[in-house]
Order: C-alpha cells, then structure tokens, then sequence
C-alpha cells in the first residue's frame, strides 16, 4: 500500500493559489472545469491549471433543472482581475509536531470505533504498536450476531450493533460529514482514500460510504496496523481503572490487571457500564445536552419525486435526500438514510433503539429518517447519569416480546390513535401497533408532533407517506469525559485521554476519527524510563 505520510500541498508545488466558487453545471450534461473557469473569468485554458476540487453540492431548490455548485482550487500563471467568486487561498496550517515523550511502544486503546482506530494510526506514524481492546467481536463475527438479533430476536449484550470492532458506524449510513477545515480532517479523508473509499469523498457535499464501505475499509485498517505490529484483542471489557497521584496506575481487563503508560478511552455513545464505572472511580465528568425522538420511515419514490419534481433524476443524481429544522420546537432531522432501512440498534436486553443503515447503493426502496429533539437536565433530571437512565427508561418502555418495536402512520401519531392496520416497515425483527406518544414524556412527545406538521409544510404528503418507529435514543453521548483542553488528559489522570463520540468530544465518523487521530499525533518514543507493563498469556512478550 501506498505511503501513508500525505500532504495537501508539497513544498514542490510553489504558486498563488486562488479559489473559485459557484461555478454551477445543470445535472445529467456534460461539462468541463476548465472551461467553465476559463469562461466565468475571461481567461485562456493555458493560462491558469485546476489544482483540486474543493466542494461539490447539489442544488435541487429548482425542480425542473438540478444543478451542481462547484468550488475549486486553482494556480492562475497571469495576474487575475478581481471577481466576486474569487478569492485568495491560503494553505491550511501544518500538522503539529509530536510533543509528548513516551517511552512503552505499547499504549492501550480501549475501543475500535473510528476515535480508536485513527488513534492507533496517528501512533503507527509516530513508532507507536497501540493495542487494541474491544469488549465486542471482530467485524465478521460481529456482523454474524447482529444478522441473528435481526432474523430472530437474540441479542448479544457485548457485541452488537453498538459494540465490537468498527464501532456503530459499522452498521450505519456511513455518513462523512464534516464542516471544519482542521487539517487534522483533511488527513482523515486521505487516509479513508488510501484504505479504499473513492477519491470524491473529499470534495462531496454529502459524501458517505455506506455500511458495506465502512466495514470494508474497517478491515483494511486492521490489516495495515497489525502489519506495523499492532495488536487487536476482541471480547476484552474494560472492568476498572485504578488512579494515584494524578495518573492511571493500572486497568482492569477482563479481570486482569495492566499497566499501560498510556490509556486512551475511545469509547461509543452507548458505553452505559463503563461511564458508570468511571463514575465510581471519581473520573472527572458531567452531564450534557443530547437529542431523543423517534425515526420516520418513506417510500424512496416519494422522496424522489418530493426533492427532485420527477423521479427520473434519481437515475442520475441517486436517491435523493433531506434534511430539515424546526427551530421553534428545538428539533430537526438526523441521519437521513436514504434507500435504507431502519434497524434494531438495542445493546441491552428487553429494550428498543432504532436507527438507520444504508448500503453504499442506497437501492432498498425505502428513506429514513430519525426526528429528534434537543433535551437537557430540566427533562432528564439532575445527576451525571441522569440522561442514561432517561435513555433507559424510554427504551424499556418501547420494548416489546422478540424485540418488535412500535409502529404507527405519521398520521395517526399526530392524532394519538392506534393505526388500525399494521403498517409496513423496514424494521426487524418485527413491529407492533403501538401508540409512539406514551413513549415519551408528555412535553417531548409535543416538540416531535410539532416538528413532524412542520415538515409536512415544507415537504408536502410527509406525514400522510410516512411510518413512525420508534424510539431512536443514541443520537449522542448522553456525558462528557472531562479533559484538558489543550493537553487533551483527562482532568483526573494526566495519562488518560477520552476520545471521540462517547467522550462527548464528536458527533459522528469524521469527528471522532479526527479526535483520534488529534489526540494520537501528539506522541513520540521518547527515552524515559520504560514503564512497568504486565502481560498476560493473550498479549505476549
């Protein structure tokens, strides 16, 4: 595999660069960068090269004509006159460099999700051989037990669709969506590239893999960092972690005891048992604000025809998508998935998550999309761990013999009746009629109907083409790790770091995958005293 120490802009590449925006092209015609830069500036083709796609969005606001929105990087060889479209660019900062010495090459990395895995990378750069421990399955096993807890209702409370390798992305949209220009997202996208993703991920508006991709590259990752002698150990629960003197003295595996010099925590948003084993361990941590709500369910035909004007773009432009707000009830769409299907996301028995999937295709014939709305303590109640109980009593509430999760039509969920047939759904391993309102707490359940007949304004026949399952509970962490926020060490332990999603420091693949990797680069060998690691049978010499 190719070298994976990227650069955006070599120091052989001298020039001004210069950014050229709303160059727009109807969809489904052919059409030239080039040329198009050429005419909009009143230039020669010879007189300037294209250097790189920046941003390439869809604008469907005109039904009968769709069109795409481009910005680019070029490198002008005359003197431009100025434009309204363009502007001077200036190439984002450098990396930082490694500041802190460690001496073990062996930091432990609890959790694969992205946070980890692009951790260990940064690491792998910098000589580091991170092991890494996940309480769940490797990715194909992992996938072999959720398949069972759709088919037939037996879940796996240790590796599930929240937990093991990959993370919850890894039975997701595998969404890429990221508004920073850290160049910390940019090495991100370079090496989701290098691993296999198709290069137009980095200038997409709305890129995104599918589950298919993400596992795929998931594995890929794996290969190359046990090829830079890395080590994975599935099925490892994190059971304690014991702090003196300002540092983590040792951890608790599998009820084996370690001591790693550095402890990374790159836990996901459903890490129930160890955020209250920190909590017991006087880890420094609080509260936050998150999202709850339910997800409603289309026909992809409909949506199509609804964002586009007329099906037919969708052979084109692919299966159309939306995303929406309601400012006045605190609520919005959440992780579309189009040409997708909702899927049981639960990680505790006799309880019920929703969530939606999506393979790279997008060709199930069914859209998706979660409603939530924002909740903090005055709903959920004080306590650090308030919001997980709230979480919790939602999805017993939802829970149904099998696993079956509650169904009703959009319409009659704003009416409050029982929906007198049982309506199709994606969902498995299967739904009953159920009424969504008692879900939730009264003024909730309020702020989602209000939502719903707002988006039914602005998306006609929303509510009368839709299905509601619910509930959708794990849009984010419900409590954050407190860290430094320049040295990014937990507040309790200088040699502990919370990362990514279930830290409360991300909000989705790229995100976390950037704190970890933020987090990782800041390490180099150093030549301090080695510190003590034990090693158990499973971890070798």
């Amino acid at each position: 595999m190719a070298s994976f120490f990227f650069y955006l802009f070599k120091d052989d590449e001298p020039g001004i660069m210069i950014l050229v925006k709303n160059l727009r092209f109807p969809a489904g015609r052919y059409y030239s960068l080039e040329k198009q830069i050429a005419k909009k500036l009143n230039l020669d083709l010879g007189s300037f090269e294209l250097k790189r796609i920046l941003r390439k969005a869809l604008d469907t606001r005109k039904h009968a004509l769709p069109f795409y929105d481009f910005t680019v990087l070029i490198e002008p060889h005359i003197e431009l006159k100025p434009h309204p479209d363009v502007i001077d660019f200036a190439p984002p900062p450098p990396l930082p460099r490694p500041s802190k010495a460690v001496a073990n090459p062996h930091p432990f990395i609890i959790g694969m999700g992205p946070a980890g895995l692009f951790c260990a990378l940064a690491m792998v750069e910098n000589g580091f051989q991170p092991y890494l421990f996940d309480r769940g399955d490797a990715l194909e096993q992992r996938a072999q037990k959720v398949d069972n807890y759709w088919r037939h209702g037996i879940l796996d409370e240790e590796s599930n669709v929240q937990f093991g390798e990959g993370g919850a992305g890894a039975f997701s949209d595998g969404k890429l969506t990221s508004r920073s220009k850290d160049p910390v997202v940019d090495r991100v996208f370079e090496y989701l590239i290098a691993f296999g993703a198709d290069s137009d991920i980095s200038y997409e508006a709305l890129p995104h893999l599918g589950t298919d991709g993400i596992r795929s590259i998931t594995t890929r990752i794996r290969s190359f960092l046990i090829s830079k002698g890395c080590k994975f150990f599935y099925l490892h629960k994190l059971n304690a972690i014991d702090i003196s003197g300002g540092l983590v003295s040792s951890v608790h595996i599998n009820q084996e005891s370690y001591q790693p010099e550095l402890l990374i925590l790159a836990l996901g948003n459903s890490a129930r048992q160890t955020f209250k084993m920190l909590s017991k361990h006087s880890i420094a941590m609080e509260p936050k604000d998150f999202a709850i709500g339910l997800r409603i369910e289309h026909s992809q035909s409909y949506i199509n025809k609804t964002i586009y004007g007329n099906e037919k773009w969708s052979s084109i432009l692919g299966s159309a998508t939306y995303r929406l707000v309601d400012r006045k009830s605190s609520s919005y769409t959440f992780c579309m998935c189009p040409g997708g299907s909702i899927i049981a996301a639960a990680s505790e028995n006799d309880s019920i998550v929703t969530n939606g999937m999506s393979f790279s295709g997008r060709n199930s014939g069914y859209a998706n999309s979660a409603i939530v709305t924002a909740i903090n303590k005055t709903i959920y109640g004080n306590g650090v761990l308030a919001g997980i109980d709230f979480q919790h009593q939602i999805e017993k509430q939802a829970y149904n013999k099998g696993y079956y999760a509650p169904v009703q039509t959009a319409k009659d969920y704003l009416s409050g009746n029982l929906s007198t047939r049982l309506p199709a759904c994606s969902y498995l391993p299967g739904t009953y009629n159920g009424d969504i309102s008692t879900i939730f707490p009264a003024s909730l359940s309020k702020s989602l109907k209000i939502a719903l007949q707002k988006y039914d304004s602005v998306l006609s026949g929303f509510v009368r083409e839709g299905t509601i399952c619910a509930p959708e509970t794990r849009t984010s962490s419900p409590i954050r790790i407190l860290r430094d926020s320049g040295k990014l060490s937990s507040l309790s332990a200088k040699n502990l770091y919370p990362i990514g999603e279930g830290a409360g420091y991300a909000g989705g693949i790229i995100s976390s995958a950037a704190d970890g990797y933020r987090t990782g680069m800041q390490f180099h060998m150093g030549c301090k005293r080695l510190s003590k690691v034990r090693y158990g049978k499973d971890f070798g010499n």
